[in-house]
């Protein structure tokens, strides 16, 4: 198997030029940080299914 070949190169990361590219990324988020969205938008889940179930019920009168 050629390890030469295009498909490698295509698939291969892209090579830093210089410095100004890699300062042009932003820097991963912390743990900490990741973690308040991911609980924010699990209680906006919980919260909307919530507010869709009570709206069922209300409309077919068993509340």
């Amino acid at each position: 198997m050629a390890t030469n070949s295009s498909a490698n190169k295509t698939l291969a990361e892209p090579q830093v030029k210089d410095q100004s590219e890699k300062a042009n990324q932003p820097e991963p988020q912390s743990f900490r940080y990741r973690l308040i969205w991911f609980v924010g938008l699990w209680l906006g889940g919980v919260f909307a299914l919530g507010v869709v179930g009570y709206t069922i019920r209300a409309w077919l009168g068993l509340s």
